[in-house]
C-alpha cells in the first residue's frame, strides 16, 4: 500500500500525481476529499515536491506535498522519494494555486531516507536537503514524542494538499485542506483486519467518510493548532486503501513515534 514511484519515468507522468510501490497500489493519499479552498496566504510552510524531467523543454509536475521544517529543509514520505535522485526533484514554496505563477523552485541537495523504511509503510519519513535556504521560511513546528498528548480519538486535525478530490478522481490546482478526526490505533486496527496491519510505533490514524487524504496528497501534513497558536505537525500523509470510504482510514507516518522523532532528530541540522 506504500505509494512509491516505481514505475519508469515516462508510465510516472502518464498517471495522476500518485506514489504507489508496485506491489501496494493504495499507499498514495495525495489529494484531500471532502475539504475547501485553502486562501492564498494560509499553510504556507506546505510545500509542492515535484518531479523533474529532462528534454527539450524540462517539466515540472506535482508529485507530493512536503513541509518546510527550517529554511533548508523539507519533510516529506518516504515512499514519494525513494529510488530518485535529488535532481528529479524541486520544491515549490509559496503558493496556494500550482496555476498562479507565483511560486519560488528550490533545488534539492540531497535526499535522506529513514533508516527502517524498505518500501514498506513502516517509517514512512524522509528529510530533503535544499540547496539553499528559503528566503524569510515559513516553517511549521514539529510535535515530536510529546506529539502523545494530541493523540486523543476524536481530536479533529488537519490535513492539506493538492491531491484527488475523490479516489481516482480529478486533482486540483487550488490546495485543500480538511478536518479530520484522530482514530486510536485498536480502532483503526479493527477496521483494517484481514487486510493490512497499523503499527501503533510509527503510524497514526484520522478520517472518517467523505473526509480523508487521497492520491496527491502523499508527503503532506496532518497538523493542528498548538496551545500558542502556532501550527504543529503530528503526521504525515502515508497511505489507506481508496480515499474517505469510512472503513479504511487515512494512514499516517507518526511523529510522536521514537525512532521517526530520533532520526529526524539526528538528520536536521536545524538552522
Amino acid at each position: 500500500m506504500n505509494r512509491y514511484p516505481a514505475f519508469v519515468l515516462a508510465s510516472l507522468l502518464s498517471l495522476p500525481a500518485l506514489a504507489f510501490p508496485p506491489s501496494q497500489p493504495d499507499q498514495a493519499r495525495p489529494n484531500i476529499v471532502g475539504g475547501t479552498d485553502v486562501a492564498d496566504g494560509d499553510h504556507p510552510f506546505l510545500v509542492s515536491i515535484q518531479l523533474v524531467t529532462r528534454g527539450s523543454t524540462p517539466l515540472a509536475r506535482h508529485w507530493c506535498g512536503g513541509t518546510l521544517i527550517s529554511p533548508s529543509w523539507v519533510l516529506t514520505a518516504a515512499h514519494c522519494v525513494a529510488g530518485m535522485q535529488a535532481a528529479q526533484l524541486r520544491a515549490r514554496s509559496g503558493e496556494t494555486d500550482l496555476t498562479a505563477g507565483t511560486g519560488t523552485d528550490h533545488h534539492v541537495a540531497a535526499i535522506h531516507l529513514h533508516p527502517a523504511y524498505a518500501g514498506t509503510r513502516k517509517s514512512d519519513v524522509a528529510l530533503l536537503r535544499l540547496a539553499a535556504p528559503v528566503p524569510d521560511a515559513p516553517i511549521i513546528g514539529l510535535l515530536g514524542q510529546e506529539g502523545v498528548g494530541f493523540e486523543v480519538a476524536g481530536r479533529l486535525l488537519t490535513v492539506a494538499g493538492w491531491g484527488d478530490l475523490s479516489w481516482f478522481g480529478g486533482s486540483p490546482t487550488r490546495m485543500q485542506q480538511v478536518d479530520v478526526p484522530f482514530i486510536s490505533t485498536p480502532d483503526c486496527s479493527a477496521l483494517y483486519a484481514g487486510r493490512a496491519t497499523v503499527d501503533a510505533s510509527t503510524e497514526i490514524c484520522a478520517s472518517e467518510a467523505g473526509r480523508d487524504s487521497c492520491q496527491g496528497d502523499s508527503g503532506g501534513p496532518l497538523f493542528t493548532r498548538a496551545a500558542a497558536g502556532g501550527w504543529v505537525q503530528l503526521g504525515v500523509v502515508s497511505w489507506g486503501i481508496g480515499c474517505a470510504s469510512g472503513d479504511s482510514p487515512g494512514v499516517y507516518a507518526r511523529l510522536a513515534g521514537p525512532g521517526i522523532d530520533s532520526f529526524i532528530q539526528s538528520v536536521w541540522t536545524g538552522d
